[in-house]
């Protein structure tokens, strides 16, 4: 029985993806200002990769930036001291999805040291992504869940900073919506696709999609605009986009340790985002 449950499984997830690879169902971000905010190198692809991959695509038109909190600088934010190594790997890793180093912000404040027990005050955070908001003109945030993905503490506190820009900001602020990244627990984050049918039936990022899809809006009506905003989005990388995740993260080869690789062949964070709207 659980053999047979682990095909049937294996078999839907493979469909799914077939489907998923038709690209029949279209991102509804398109044309807009767009930055993910990170705690440290390597969350962009270790977590978001392929929002990334997906947001940057040429034919979207949108204009994706990068905002790190922390930098592991040799002097400020000293967790590991490579500093200085992790950030040209940070830059190195969004240019292979086309994200270029003028499009990449890096932190260095004493405030904001990397490391689990660094408790990073939620008025700091939230007012750098309102200053970065107004400066470039950010349409959508992109971050951590209140768990963290990881639990780590930094990664929350992306998520806390960003519920107080929220509150602060809201009404004085060029964003337009903002998404936390989903987390699952950690059977379903080893899954890779083989979470793509647990992950379709719990999201509802499929319906707004389905509908834009064919045109036809919940009221019977013509969709005619591109502007959608829905509750959730669910990206689903292709085998390409995968392998320019996987490029990404060799890029951090300060982090590439054995447990790393294990993440990278296995997370299904490697293979698929599902964001949840948070304003």
């Amino acid at each position: 029985m659980l053999l047979a449950s682990f095909y049937a499984l294996l078999i839907t997830a493979i469909c799914l993806y077939a489907f998923f690879l038709t690209r029949f169902l279209k991102t509804p971000i398109v044309k807009t200002s767009i930055v993910l905010v990170i705690a440290h190198p390597d969350d962009e692809v270790m977590f978001f990769g392929p929002t990334l991959a997906e947001l940057t695509r040429p034919e979207h038109g949108n204009t994706v930036r990068v905002l790190c909190m922390s930098s592991e600088h040799t002097l400020v934010g000293n967790h590991d001291g490579l500093g200085e190594t992790r950030k040209k790997e940070l830059v190195a890793s969004c240019a292979t999805f086309g994200i270029r180093e003028s499009h990449v912000t890096i932190l260095e404040r004493e405030e904001l040291k990397d490391g689990p027990n660094e408790l990073w005050d939620p008025s700091l955070v939230g007012d750098q992504m309102n200053l970065f908001a107004k400066k470039h003109e950010v349409e959508m945030i992109i971050t951590f869940d209140q768990r963290g993905i990881s639990g780590h503490t930094n990664h929350i506190a992306c998520y806390v900073g960003l519920t107080y820009f929220i509150q602060t900001f809201k009404d004085r602020t060029p964003v337009k919506s903002c998404y936390a990244l989903k987390s699952v627990s950690l059977l379903r984050k080893y899954m890779s696709l083989m979470d793509l049918p647990i992950t379709v039936v719990k999201t509802e990022a499929l319906m707004p999609l389905m509908s834009k899809a064919v045109g036809i809006g919940a009221s019977g009506r013509t969709i005619r605009s591109n502007t959608v905003r829905p509750s959730e989005l669910l990206f689903v990388s292709a085998p390409k986009a995968i392998a320019q995740a996987k490029i990404g993260m060799e890029k951090h080869e300060s982090q590439l340790v054995w447990f790393r690789k294990i993440y990278v062949l296995f997370s299904r964070y490697m293979t698929m985002n599902e964001l949840r709207r948070v304003m």
